[in-house]
């Protein structure tokens, strides 16, 4: 297998074995023995550091149609508020600029933007998303953003955005090099494409289950700046963000038009001191992920020898990773989810029917097991009558932790 940026050779370092497609929830159980499952090993390339799956699947089978919709989460919505409230400010957007989103969901990001005066136009492939999208009144085009894509919208239409932005899409796309290339023919001259999205070093922290095969790529800030690079494009700043259990929002422009912040080279000195251009360091991931397994197993185990039972929150693409590659399905009474969208299907892999969050209260269980462990406090928030009629709650990742 060959680079999809610079297309030297990768080298193989960790693998989750096959698994079923994280958002492929399954609608009956004759479903279950025709469910389709894909190699999920993770390489990385010596020659520009860029982290990737050695195998990917097609994107039309993974985002034509999509479950995941971003106002699930008043943690996310939040944080649209606020990255709207900063980059108006930082980039002097007015209602004269044009804010064009790339993965743009339901909208929720681009209602930020439009509240604040600011026109916007958004693109996502998913066409059941699209389509609610623009029944809430954020114009969204149902397609996949590449380099002929961008050109159709300069040529034909006359678009040019004062800011590009996308949150966790730049992991999601095969052809990296041509999606980037469209970014710079679709950037205004001036203008600053943001781009968020979950941080390598989270896989050194336990933080495996991001990885899924609509993660095509795990980036470090020296692989993005290379990436960045070949395209055209210069990284002039970066920030590091708490959304996804940690992310780097980047911000790159047309070359010369800014001088690059101290903050980039900054990370990136401490990258290459950490060893993020090293085989080696990237290989103790299956140790660490090894050790974790066997720690989170063994309370499970303990739990239920006792008696108690187990019930898990939050059918997310996390979840979906760690109960199939570590096994703990068997261990959970059900799951439930606050997504209508999931809500009387199973779960892929697993096969657990996904219940609404009352469930938790009709059955009472003795522990919840939170997978989407990134916004737990979220959870734990929303169900503080369980917290106090006894109720425990079991953060998995990036430590095992009972509250």
């Amino acid at each position: 297998m060959n680079c999809r940026s610079c297309k030297n050779r990768i080298m193989p370092f960790f693998s989750l074995g096959r698994m079923p497609l994280v958002n492929s929830f399954l609608k009956k159980k004759k479903d279950f023995l025709s469910e389709k499952k894909f190699d999920l090993t993770v390489g990385f390339c010596p020659k520009c550091y860029l982290v990737q799956l050695t195998k990917t699947v097609p994107p039309e089978e993974m985002f034509r149609n999509y479950v995941y919709f971003s106002s699930t989460s008043s943690l996310f919505l939040k944080h649209c508020e606020d990255v709207a409230e900063e980059l108006v400010k930082k980039l002097n957007l007015s209602s004269k600029s044009l804010v064009l989103e790339i993965a743009s969901n339901d909208g929720a990001q681009l209602k930020a933007f439009k509240k604040r005066g600011v026109r916007v136009l958004g693109v996502d492939p998913a066409k059941n998303i699209a389509k609610v999208a623009n029944k809430e009144g954020i114009e969204t085009v149902p397609d996949f953003f590449n380099y002929k894509f961008a050109k159709q919208l300069k040529d034909k239409k006359g678009i040019m955005a004062d800011l590009i932005y996308g949150a966790n899409v730049l992991a999601h796309v095969p052809k990296i090099t041509d999606f980037v290339k469209g970014v710079k023919e679709v950037l205004a001259k001036g203008g600053t494409a943001v781009f968020e999205l979950p941080y390598i070093r989270g896989l050194f922290e336990n933080k495996f289950d991001t990885i899924y095969h609509e993660h095509v790529f795990y980036y470090s800030l020296v692989a993005l700046r290379n990436l960045f690079h070949s395209a055209g494009l210069d990284i002039y700043d970066v920030k590091m963000t708490p959304m996804q259990g940690g992310s780097l929002m980047i911000f790159a422009s047309h070359p010369d038009n800014f001088s690059v912040s101290q903050n980039v080279e900054k990370l990136v000195k401490k990258e290459l001191k950490d060893g993020f251009d090293k085989l080696a360091t990237y290989k103790k991931i299956n140790n660490n992920v090894s050790k974790l397994k066997t720690e989170l197993l063994f309370l499970l185990k303990k739990i239920k020898t006792g008696g108690k039972r187990i019930a898990a929150y939050g059918a997310a693409a996390k979840g979906t990773v760690l109960m199939n590659y570590f096994g703990i399905a068997p261990y959970l009474d059900f799951i439930s989810d606050k997504s209508v969208a999931k809500q009387g299907l199973y779960t892929p892999g697993t096969h657990l029917m996904v219940y609404p969050p009352e469930e938790v209260y009709k059955r009472k269980p003795d522990y919840l097991l939170i997978l989407p462990w990134n916004i737990a406090d979220e959870i734990v928030k929303q169900y503080g009558d369980y917290k106090k009629a006894g109720g425990k709650f079991i953060v998995p990742v990036p430590r095992v932790k009972v509250i």
